[in-house]
């Protein structure tokens, strides 16, 4: 027969060319209906849309959760392990002050007895002064040992109590070098000072800025070398502040740690074996935040000449 004869079997497919001269299948019956089941299934509104969309956003909300959980798992787990070395520190740290305290209050008590008792004397003026300004260096060591620990104990969330006032700062960074004088000449350090008479007077808590202060002159002297040099200078820099500086010729820190040395209970490797906790310089960062200043440090690790040298500001009063 011609091919003008020949008629399409039953299982012949009718089809169709797009512009693309691509033959495209008519649709089946049978296509078309699972094709609309399909659509009908992502329909926004279906009932089987509206059942995936809530699973899939419980199943979120619980990934959250966990997440969450674990979180603060390791968070407790971590300060657990925080609290367990400050116990052990602070038993052995305290120990050092607590003696020192002890033995000068002894002196002087037996000191007093022996001249009550008719006996020789054995204390002069000079000798009880500096006997309770030991005692009274120790005392004070002990209390920011807890004071620092009480901080820290808070966390970070927990609001920081200031109570600013008038303040000479010239004379409260002489008390302070005054009040570790004898740390000093343990370790035979060269203290220079630059402190202007005129330094104008700031706004800021005396206490608190002690704290700082201590705690910078503690880390200088603790670094520093036998023989080395520390250096205090307070500078007016601008009319709205003073600047503060404490220098020390010790090894320095790495770049890479510079800004992490602030965080709370940030070590270097190097000072894992070494006295501390690890919240004293993210304790004056708080402590110089909560007064509207800054804190930085520059150093240059193992130079020999110069290792470094922390700065914080404060504001100038304003009557």
């Amino acid at each position: 027969a011609s091919a003008s004869e020949r008629q399409p079997s039953d299982a012949a497919v009718d089809t169709t060319t797009n512009s693309f001269g691509v033959a495209i299948a008519p649709s089946t019956p049978e296509a078309t209906m699972a094709s609309d089941e399909t659509q009908a299934k992502l329909q926004p509104n279906s009932p089987s849309a509206a059942r995936l969309l809530s699973y899939s956003s419980e199943m979120i909300r619980l990934s959250d959760e966990v997440f969450k959980l674990r979180r603060e798992k390791e968070e407790l787990e971590h300060q657990l392990q925080f609290k367990d070395q400050i116990i052990a520190m602070l038993a052995h740290d305290l120990r050092n002050p607590l003696t020192a305290a002890s033995i000068a209050l002894e002196t002087l008590e037996m000191g007093y007895k022996q001249q009550e008792t008719g006996g020789k004397r054995l204390l002069t003026p000079e000798l009880t002064l500096q006997l309770l300004n030991h005692a009274r260096t120790q005392t004070r060591a002990i209390d920011r040992m807890i004071t620092d620990i009480l901080q820290a104990a808070r966390g970070t969330e927990s609001e920081l109590q200031i109570h600013p006032q008038k303040l000479n700062l010239g004379d409260l960074c002489l008390d302070v070098l005054a009040h570790l004088s004898d740390r000093f000449k343990t370790k035979s350090l060269t203290i220079k000072q630059d402190i202007p008479s005129d330094l104008p007077k700031v706004l800021a808590d005396q206490e608190r800025i002690r704290q700082v202060l201590v705690n910078l002159l503690d880390n200088a002297i603790k670094y520093t070398p036998m023989g080395g040099s520390i250096q205090l200078s307070a500078l007016h820099r601008t009319s709205q502040k003073i600047q503060v500086s404490v220098c020390d010729n010790g090894p320095g820190i790495p770049p890479e740690n510079q800004e992490r040395i602030f965080e709370e209970r940030f070590r270097l490797q190097r000072d894992e074996q070494k006295d501390g906790y690890g919240i004293g310089l993210s304790l004056c960062q708080r402590i110089i935040r909560a007064h509207y200043g800054q804190i930085w440090v520059d150093s240059t690790p193992n130079s020999g000449d110069s290792g470094s040298c922390f700065h914080f500001t404060l504001p100038v009063f304003r009557a």
